[in-house]
């Protein structure tokens, strides 16, 4: 008798939960080691205030694109809405960090960083999903 599954496993309609959990964390903990990068430049080459917020825009773009390229890379369907999750999930850790690095004090870069990480995994998952495999002889 064959085993019984259920009709969402059958039409492959359910999101990746886990993985984009697990993508997001890793993508905040991604950018919150850009940012510590970023800040040892600034510290040595002394580029001024400005460098902070387009320094936290370029790492949650990045961060963003290799949390939601490797949360689709697997499934490959619905790259839209798991991106976007992923980018949202990660945007809240990382604005969290933010928070509680600056004593509760919310900066003017904060919507910035949080926007900038959702296109950013958006991207990568668009782009994951697009990627052709070779096929095999």
């Amino acid at each position: 008798m064959p085993k019984k599954t259920s009709r969402r496993e059958e039409n492959g309609k359910t999101m990746p939960y886990k993985r984009i959990g697990v993508c997001s964390v890793i993508g905040a903990a991604l950018w919150f080691l850009e940012i510590i990068g970023f800040s040892a430049a600034e510290l040595s080459l002394a580029l001024g205030e400005k460098f902070y917020l387009l320094a936290g825009i370029a790492a949650a773009l990045v961060s963003g694109f290799i949390a939601g390229f490797a949360a689709i890379i697997k499934d490959k369907k619905k790259a839209l809405p798991c991106g976007a999750l992923t980018g949202a999930i990660q945007a809240l850790l990382c604005d969290m960090m933010l928070v509680i690095i600056n004593n509760g004090s919310v900066g003017k870069g904060l919507l910035f960083v949080a926007l900038s990480s959702v296109i950013g995994a958006v991207a990568g998952a668009l782009v994951a999903a697009n990627i052709k495999t070779k096929v095999k002889y």
